[in-house]
């Protein structure tokens, strides 16, 4: 399994334990306010959940540009990947 498929394993269990969405109902292209029936209450649960997860919330303009389930894997594959790259241009010790 890719990463980017382990992330999207991960945000669709994220989505159906938090919000009780069934699997089916779950597509990398389906938009979490229009499909699949999330607020602004749920869009600040999906951000704790994230930052649970990575250690990165998304705040302000990174939250308002999560439209798609697609846009959350996106959104913690460049997180991973800055933070990856940060412990390698600043190594500990």
């Amino acid at each position: 399994m890719s990463s980017r498929e382990a992330v999207y394993e991960d945000v669709k269990s994220v989505l159906m334990n938090t919000f009780s969405i069934g699997g089916d109902e779950i597509a990398p292209e389906k938009r979490l306010v229009d499909d699949l029936d999330l607020d602004s209450i749920d869009a600040i649960d999906l951000a704790v959940k994230l930052e649970e997860r990575i250690g990165v919330a998304p705040k302000g303009q990174d939250l308002r540009a999560l439209v798609t389930v697609e846009d959350v894997v996106q959104f913690i594959l460049t997180k991973r990947a800055e933070h990856g790259a940060a412990s390698v241009a600043n190594p500990p010790g």
